[in-house]
């Protein structure tokens, strides 16, 4: 018991320094962004210094919403990676129309994976709503892969 207790324990520290270095990513003033319209359903904002990515997030639009990834890397090995997708809903009511528009979007799912060893495919994953349609949705580690090549690719261009 007391093993399985401190093995829980180490990985929600571990959990924590994660969302503490990605935390850090977020709020560094020093990185660069660059956006990339990869198609008229893609973009790709990427965050580095000196050639090396700290942040990637990806988002497709897709006939009902939208799917966003979000990459935090840290020696150029992914720690954190973020899922979401979104629905788009038409508001009916006065105040939307008063405030002059007449979609809203609204998140649906939300995917959250700590990544303890990248190397080995080991992950905390945290699934919070449903998917829409599961045929767009995949949080296979292999994806995330691709996204990050092609973000060095553009950079480096």
């Amino acid at each position: 018991m007391t093993l399985i207790g401190i093995l829980a324990f180490g990985q929600e520290n571990k959990m924590t320094e994660i969302d503490n270095q990605s935390k850090s990513i977020d709020s560094d003033t020093e990185l660069i962004e660059s956006n990339f319209e990869l198609t008229n359903e893609s973009k790709l904002k990427v965050s580095y210094k000196e050639n090396r990515i700290f942040k990637i997030v990806q988002e497709m639009n897709v006939d009902y919403g939208e799917i966003k990834s979000e990459i935090y890397l840290v020696a150029n090995k992914p720690i954190k990676i973020i899922e979401s997708e979104s629905t788009y809903f038409f508001l009916t009511d006065s105040i939307a129309k008063i405030k002059g528009y007449s979609i809203d979007i609204e998140e649906n799912l939300r995917v959250v994976s700590y990544i303890t060893n990248w190397n080995k495919k080991q992950r905390e994953l945290i699934v919070t709503g449903e998917p829409t349609e599961k045929k767009n949705i995949s949080y296979e580690l292999n994806k995330y892969a691709r996204i990050i090549r092609k973000a060095e690719m553009l950079i480096n261009e």
